[in-house]
């Protein structure tokens, strides 16, 4: 498990950890059930800078700086993600040509408004939630979002079929063994249940069905998943999450 959580931070994580995980390749597809562990533990950590944060700034203020700090930790990996898929989607053109676009390092019109709504979205979404949440819910709401985004992507490796002409980061994760997935989901909804309740869980149920959605669609539009489509569907599951679940706690 340890070597499994280096790999993950060496991968997903701008964290320097100076040490060589062998057979990296092989590990990444017996490592998934640590996906949402590993989500978790990053989130902890953001979690910290949030609640000393607020000791300092109001809550909405800290929840903005929240989200700087997730994109200093993670150096954006989710994010060029998104941008690269909003931009292969929107563009219009045939499967290949998609393909291309996405793995075109400069960012288009769609990618930029992607990466604009994204913010808009996740930032507003928690300020609208703050004052029916308790302090320590919050502080666990940072660590749970960040997770979403692991635990998401998770959902889209059931039978997934990778779309690449060539072996790119997306075929890491074919072949998944089920139970691997299962114990991932179960973890994130032990966790989440806990820290956030019933309004949590309906929020992550949103997610999982957003995921099926998504799958299809990916599927039915590129025959398959790329890296940058797993990957925008962790900000994507973000997104689902917080929206869902500003919305119920004012009811719930």
């Amino acid at each position: 498990m340890i070597k499994s959580l280096i790999l993950l931070t060496q991968f997903f994580t701008r964290i320097p950890v100076p040490y060589e995980i062998k057979d990296a390749t092989s590990r990444f597809k017996k490592s998934i059930q640590y996906f949402t562990l590993f989500g978790f533990l990053i989130g902890c950590i953001e979690a910290l800078f949030f609640w000393l944060m607020t000791l300092i700034f109001p809550i909405w203020f800290a929840w903005i700086l929240y989200w700087i700090s997730d994109g200093l930790i993670t150096g954006g990996f989710h994010l060029d993600s998104l941008a690269d898929t909003a931009d292969g989607l929107y563009s219009s053109r045939t499967v290949d040509r998609i393909k291309e676009i996405m793995k075109d390092s400069r960012i288009g019109t769609m990618g930029s408004l992607a990466l604009t709504y994204f913010y808009a979205i996740v930032m507003g979404a928690g300020v609208v939630a703050s004052p029916y949440l308790k302090l320590w819910q919050m502080v666990g709401l940072t660590a749970v979002t960040t997770m979403v985004a692991k635990t998401g992507m998770v959902l889209l490796f059931y039978k997934m079929v990778y779309a690449g002409k060539t072996k790119g980061l997306g075929a890491l994760w074919t072949g998944v063994s089920p139970w691997r997935i299962a114990v991932a989901q179960l973890f994130a909804i032990i966790v989440i249940g806990l820290i956030l309740g019933i309004s949590g869980l309906i929020a992550y149920v949103m997610v999982i069905v957003c995921a099926w959605i998504y799958r299809h669609y990916i599927n039915r539009k590129l025959g398959g998943f790329t890296g940058d489509t797993i990957g925008a569907y962790g900000e994507l599951g973000q997104i689902v999450f917080l929206l869902v679940l500003a919305a119920l706690v004012k009811v719930i």
